[in-house]
């Protein structure tokens, strides 16, 4: 199974962001554990960088990328993509970018806390908690 991993999923393991914590951390774990199933497109590595730079530091964050990447893939966007989501008529930009990046890495299922933003999804859109009972 390939879990394409949304930027809000992977943000709330790294920065530790309470609530959500708890059942993002499992989605994680579950990928670690299934060697091959994690994967999330080139822009969440930057979003997630951006982000935890300014929160922890660049020292702290090349670790969390680094450890990030032992057992999450990294899929490219082209012109493609930006091509794809401008035509889209989808309402984010950015979300209409990552469901097609889901779409060409062969996604089996969509893991975010943002369901609204993949409304046109052909592919299982689940939150993290719908994730851990579905896939335990």
């Amino acid at each position: 199974m390939k879990v394409f991993l949304d930027t809000n999923v992977i943000l709330d393991v790294l920065a530790g962001r309470q609530p959500f914590f708890p059942d993002s951390q499992c989605v994680m774990t579950f990928c670690e554990r299934n060697s091959g199933t994690g994967m999330a497109s080139v822009l969440t590595f930057c979003t997630v960088a951006y982000v935890l730079r300014k929160s922890l530091g660049r020292d702290q964050m090349v670790v969390m990328l680094r450890n990030l990447r032992k057992f999450v893939a990294v899929l490219p966007m082209a012109d493609r993509t930006v091509d794809w989501a401008i035509a889209s008529g989808c309402s984010d930009f950015e979300d209409a970018m990552q469901y097609d990046c889901a779409v060409s890495g062969s996604a089996d299922v969509i893991v975010t806390r943002d369901r609204a933003g993949f409304s046109i999804s052909q592919i299982p859109v689940v939150t993290p908690a719908e994730f851990n009972v579905r896939y335990p």
